[in-house]
């Protein structure tokens, strides 16, 4: 069995997107939806928020070190905190079960 080289191995994990949101935005899903209609409001308002969740479209948030020596810095995207989002919905509903 080879190791990876060091570099490798403390390199973060690629990113991934939601499985939903693969389900959703494959071979153009979403759009042909869309495009048929008959969708009520509120469904494209949660899904349209549910694959914009955790992405730079609903705002990125820039956090750095205190040391103004230290060039660490970290951009977190904000979520869409709708119940329909599977990530959102299941940390809402954790918290009220809790």
């Amino acid at each position: 069995m080879r190791s990876r080289p060091a570099d490798v191995a403390s390199a973060p994990p690629a990113y991934t997107p939601r499985p939903l949101k693969n389900l959703f935005t494959a071979n153009g899903c979403w759009a042909d939806l869309l495009e048929a209609g008959g969708l009520r409001q509120i469904e494209v308002e949660s899904i349209s928020k549910m694959l914009a969740c955790g992405t730079s479209i609903l705002g990125v948030k820039h956090y750095t070190c205190g040391n103004e020596h230290c060039p660490h810095v970290k951009y977190l995207c904000n979520t869409c905190h709708c119940r329909a989002c599977p990530s959102c919905g299941k940390k809402s509903t954790d918290q009220w079960i809790a």
